[in-house]
Parts: structure tokens; C-alpha cells; sequence
């Protein structure tokens, strides 16, 4: 599985979400082919990586620019949107900390902005 190949970027926020600590990255520096906007990485208490990525992508679809969400770990790569809104920080991140919420199933948890 291709995870983001981070070569650089900056921390923008940071969520403690039930055992997990959420970080939104920008400014991102890559090897990877891929044009990354936002990388939302989510790692477990006590683990060393994350475990999952969430990524949003700039790609060009019918001449139009457009923005992919990818949920990437290990094991899997999954497209999960592609739409303009994505370009927006906060419209990226509410959705990706919903789909935190629910790969993990974090329902009794809410979402705790910590810097």
C-alpha cells in the first residue's frame, strides 16, 4: 500500500479523539507524485506511526480543479469524495474527524482540539 512518502510539513492542529491523537498537516512536502493539500494523520496512543492517513489531493477532472479524499493505511486505499468544498480546511477537516468518528467507532467521543 502506498502511504504519503512525508518529506516535510507543518502541523496546523491537533485533536485528542478517544485513544487517538489527530494531527491536520499543510504545507506538505512529498516524493510522492501525488499533490497533497491536507494530510490528516491518526495515531494510536502508544504506537510509534499513524495507522491511518486521510489526504486531500488536487486533481483535474473535466478541465476543472477538484480535490480527492483518500483514506490510506497498510492495508487498504479508498477513494471517499471528490469534490471542490475540500479545498476548504475546515470543511476537510470536520469531514475527516466524522470519518474518524466512524472507521473507529468513536461514538461516545467527541473530537478535542488541543492545539
Amino acid at each position: 500500500m502506498a502511504l504519503p512518502t512525508i518529506q516535510s510539513a507543518i502541523p496546523k492542529r491537533r485533536y485528542q479523539f478517544g485513544e487517538f491523537t489527530i494531527t491536520l498537516l499543510h504545507d506538505i512536502t512529498s516524493s510522492d507524485s501525488v499533490s497533497y493539500l491536507f494530510i490528516v494523520a491518526v495515531l494510536r496512543e502508544g504506537a510509534s506511526k499513524p495507522e491511518v492517513y486521510i489526504t486531500c489531493e488536487a486533481t483535474t477532472s473535466n478541465e476543472e480543479n477538484t480535490y480527492r479524499i483518500r483514506v490510506l493505511s497498510e492495508q487498504d486505499e479508498y477513494i471517499i469524495s471528490e469534490d471542490r468544498q475540500w479545498r476548504h480546511e475546515q470543511a476537510f477537516c470536520d469531514f475527516a474527524l466524522k470519518g474518524i468518528q466512524q472507521m473507529f467507532e468513536l461514538t461516545d467521543e467527541s473530537p478535542i482540539l488541543i492545539s
